[in-house]
């Protein structure tokens, strides 16, 4: 996951380390105990204060943990006797690279790990056992953009077109691909399809966003007597009837593990496994599965979502 984590500082007295996904500001509150009976609390702003609060340190404050929520957040905090003030560094505190400070997932479609990305205006047929890497297609003719009739391996994808990715069967890998699908009236309109009834394989996704817009079936469907496995790591839904859907005659088994669905962009809900005859899709993992919400161009993760 590429979250970015704000500075843990260590105090003689206390600490607070504060973990989010989105902000770019070094904050920590420290409480400095200025005297055996009392302590005070200020905002660490460079290491002369610090220095100053651990001269004043008197106090010998046993170890204590403690866990909150705030509007989804978690902060930690963490007080530590005796422990010696490190020299302030700004290059430790200093803001990582852009690129690595989402949750593992590209953001938009000029995300910079497309930046040496070739250029399409049509879609692509790979055959078995056939890899498409560093590619962007934007095209328009409705069918789907990217066609897997075999095992394949996606990576560095980006598409921008009205259907993306059909799976025909085989195992079928995908990593840092985004899909960005606009389905009109009479359109279909999925992110990913896996349909061929009678077929099977593991679809593998990972580091990967499907963003889907206009009339739409789901960001990611399979159904109809496809008989695969379908595998989930570092995904984000955005948008669509559904964000993720798989009726019981859709796979054998569903594994997610870091994905996010966006609050409030589905039409109807954010993943539905349909009960067919009786029996539902096997759940075999469901791992730090959340909401998300954007703020600006910046993706906040939120409350986690319940195991269905």
């Amino acid at each position: 996951m590429r979250y970015l984590m704000t500075g843990t500082l260590l105090l003689t007295g206390a600490a607070i380390a504060q973990s989010t996904v989105t902000s770019t500001r070094l904050e920590a509150e420290w409480t400095c105990p200025g005297s055996p009976e009392a302590a005070h609390s200020f905002l660490l702003r460079n290491s002369q204060e610090a220095e100053a609060c651990r001269s004043d340190a008197s106090a010998a404050l046993g170890p204590v943990l403690k866990m909150g929520h705030e509007t989804d957040r978690i902060t930690a905090m963490v007080l530590v006797a005796n422990d010696p003030l490190p020299p302030f560094d700004p290059a430790v505190h200093a803001a990582p690279d852009p690129v690595q400070s989402s949750p593992g997932v590209p953001l938009s479609f000029d995300d910079p790990v497309y930046a040496n990305v070739t250029n399409n205006t049509s879609g692509i047929n790979l055959p078995p056992n056939s890899s498409g890497t560093d590619l962007s297609i934007v095209e328009n003719s409705g069918d789907s953009t990217v066609v897997c009739k075999g095992s394949c391996t996606l990576t560095r994808l980006r598409i921008r077109s009205r259907e993306g990715v059909r799976c025909i069967s085989g195992d079928i890998n995908m990593s840092w691909v985004y899909i960005e699908a606009t389905g009109i009236e009479g359109d279909h309109a999925d992110g990913v399809q896996c349909y061929a009834p009678g077929s099977t394989g593991t679809v593998t996704v990972k580091n990967s966003t499907i963003k889907m817009a206009g009339v739409t079936t789901a960001g990611y469907f399979s159904s109809d007597d496809w008989r695969g496995s379908h595998v989930f790591e570092n995904v984000l839904f955005d948008g669509g009837s559904f964000g993720l859907r798989i009726p019981a005659d859709g796979g054998s088994s569903v594994s997610l593990k870091n994905v996010y669905f966006v609050r409030g962009s589905f039409r109807y809900r954010p993943f539905m496994f349909d009960v067919v005859k009786g029996r539902r899709i096997n759940i075999v993992e469901w791992e730090n599965v959340r909401w998300a919400t954007w703020e600006g161009n910046r993706l906040v993760l939120g409350s986690p979502i319940p195991r269905p």
